[in-house]
């Protein structure tokens, strides 16, 4: 409803109400706002480069499907393949040894 309003009225929304409402994450001052993105980045590529892949295709997918049963498909056809990659055994003697991943993308 807010982006309908947001949208039809043509109004401003400044930076606090963004992130208020929702339209934005996070307020950044601007002298951190390139060191607020790249910690954001960081985060991101720490993680598996197929889970952040499959995250991303089912976000995308997920706004076009009519129904919760094909979004549920879509998920659980993502996470099985994952726990076939290398990548998985990683992440769980990571896990295991209580150290950061060293994830390859395989």
């Amino acid at each position: 409803g807010r982006a309908a309003e947001i949208a039809y009225t043509a109004r401003f929304v400044g930076a606090e109400e963004a992130a208020r409402i929702g339209l934005a994450n996070r307020v950044v001052p601007s002298e951190d706002l390139f060191d607020e993105a790249v910690a954001v980045a960081e985060a991101i590529a720490s993680n598996s480069p197929g889970g952040v892949r499959m995250s991303k295709r089912a976000l995308q997918c997920n706004q076009e499907v009519t129904s919760y049963a094909a979004a549920l498909e879509l998920e659980n056809r993502g996470q099985a393949l994952l726990t076939r990659g290398a990548d998985m055994p990683e992440a769980h003697a990571a896990f295991k040894e209580k150290r950061p991943p060293r994830f390859t993308g395989q």
